[in-house]
């Protein structure tokens, strides 16, 4: 899915009263964002704006294209009915703050570079001992870093299993900052409403985290672009000094000879001397370029030299690193996932009609066949109407230690995209078993993202009724949340009474 699709579809989420009331994680409701009715669109707008993005694309479309078409579609008609709205949608659209915030970092790292004292506070340049010394070494630790991050990652992934960019803490704290500096700044002159300002904050939060290694790769590339200016801008302000101010070259320490000196020299500054065919002085002329004894030369040549040093070993090197972090952004942007939300995944079956194999594996806990029609009920709440269920016969409890023994041999050995285990509610959470079986159904399918959790409610509730049930269920639930969420999944409630005709998000 594109960026820009991806965004519209983001905001249009955050904006449905239907995301403010039922969470897409927890499956609990929050309170807090029922005080407005943000959805100002009608069926009858979702119904157009559908067919008209389907006009627009044409029938054969990307499913992932209609459905970001059809979002701008229905912002734009919610804009349309409600000047209101126009604010949260130009503080959504995030390439102009970007373009201003990239340009400002810039521009400040020229500043930066330019009003350093580069060559020194006085007219003697003191050869060991320079600013420009301070950002070649500062950029050499650079490279090791990004070496040593480089082959860690490297050693530590198999070959056949390539992990994405993740923004660290620090770049995603900057990149909430720069968010909601642009938000503020968009939105500085219009009153939102809490309840458009909540959906706004929303839409920033599930951005973030659903373009996370996007915004990561352009960071990255702005870091490096801003270091490379920053030595174009010291450069350019230690020949602009030179031009109008005679400086002297020299050196002078406690602890170093000429000799010494001639080595550092040739290690810091020696292949650049080589390439242009300035050799260096030996450690006889450099002894006689000590400050202390009233020597020195014209530091024409040593900052020719350091120049050169630093475009070759900062400057060329930072703005390929850019271009190649500018390049991956540009690859994302094109490639973003949808976030795994079971609303925008049955809009996006809806729009591709195709059935989605789901196989269901109950865990020391049988169902009856007048529970089967609430379990389908609740698989197409979660999954939309194109599911095809499988439904296993009960695994019991230690089955999984031997997990391949339990299942039937008729099953593939690739399981499909989505497996459910289903628990009841009635049975405590244990480490040991329930969690040690998610452990073993998520080694079986290969990896826990596309592994479900439901638990059933119907026992539980029958056992108990009254003012204890509300108690006892809020416990229970929060005992399976903690189980579940332990093992990097989320768990739905849902109620298979054969009355019930959908779940308990």
């Amino acid at each position: 899915m594109t960026e820009a699709d991806l965004r519209a579809v983001l905001l249009l989420r955050a904006t449905e009263p239907a995301r403010a009331a039922v969470g897409p994680s927890s499956g609990m409701p929050d309170p807090g964002d029922r005080a407005e009715n943000l959805d100002t669109n009608t069926d009858t707008d979702t119904d157009w704006a559908g067919a008209e993005a389907r006009r627009r694309l044409g029938e054969q479309s990307d499913p992932t294209r209609w459905l970001g078409e059809r979002a701008r579609l229905l912002l734009a008609r919610r804009a349309e009915l409600d000047a209101g709205w126009r604010p949260v949608l130009l503080a959504s659209d995030m390439q102009g703050g970007r373009a201003v915030f990239a340009a400002a970092a810039l521009a400040a790292a020229a500043a930066l570079g330019a009003a350093g004292e580069t060559l020194g506070a006085s007219r003697h340049i003191n050869l060991l001992a320079p600013p420009l010394l301070g950002l070649l070494g500062w950029n050499l630790a650079i490279y090791l870093l990004l070496l040593g991050r480089w082959l860690g990652r490297a050693l530590a992934r198999p070959a056949h299993a390539p992990r994405p960019p993740r923004a660290g803490a620090l770049r995603r704290g900057l990149l909430a900052l720069a968010g909601r500096w642009q938000a503020r700044l968009l939105t500085a002159g219009d009153a939102l409403t809490p309840a458009r300002a909540a959906a706004l904050a929303r839409f920033q939060r599930d951005w973030l985290q659903a373009s996370a290694t996007l915004q990561s790769a352009r960071l990255v590339a702005l870091m490096h672009a801003a270091a490379a200016v920053l030595v174009i801008g010291a450069l350019v302000s230690m020949y602009a000094r030179g031009l109008v101010l005679d400086y002297r070259a020299g050196w002078d320490s406690t602890f170093l000879d000429a000799g010494a000196v001639r080595a550092l020299l040739g290690a810091l500054l020696g292949p650049t001397a080589a390439l242009i065919g300035q050799p260096l002085p030996d450690a006889a002329a450099l002894a006689g370029l000590r400050l202390s004894a009233g020597g020195g030369e014209s530091a024409a040549r040593w900052i020719h030299l350091w120049a050169l040093t630093l475009l070759l070993a900062v400057v060329l090197p930072r703005l390929a690193l850019s271009m190649a972090s500018a390049w991956q952004a540009r690859r994302l942007a094109q490639d973003l996932p949808l976030p795994d939300d079971d609303g925008l995944h049955r809009q996006l079956r809806a729009a591709t009609g195709r059935p989605r194999p789901v196989l269901v594996l109950p865990y020391s806990y049988q169902l009856d066949a007048t529970q089967q029609a609430p379990l389908l009920a609740a698989l197409d709440a979660a999954w939309g109407p194109g599911v095809r269920p499988q439904l296993l016969a009960s695994l019991p409890m230690g089955a999984e230690d031997h997990l391949p023994d339990h299942l039937p041999d008729q099953l593939p050995a690739q399981l499909p995209a989505t497996v459910v285990a289903l628990f009841a509610l009635t049975a405590t959470p244990e480490r040991e078993t329930h969690g040690a079986f998610l452990r073993a159904l998520a080694r079986r399918a290969g990896s826990a993202e596309g592994l479900a959790v439901m638990v059933d409610e119907s026992g539980f509730r029958q056992r108990l009724a009254g003012a204890m049930l509300a108690e006892r269920l809020a416990q229970r639930r929060a005992a399976w949340q903690a189980l579940v969420a332990a093992q990097g999944l989320t768990v739905r409630f849902v109620d298979l009474t054969p009355s019930t005709l959908g779940g308990s998000p």
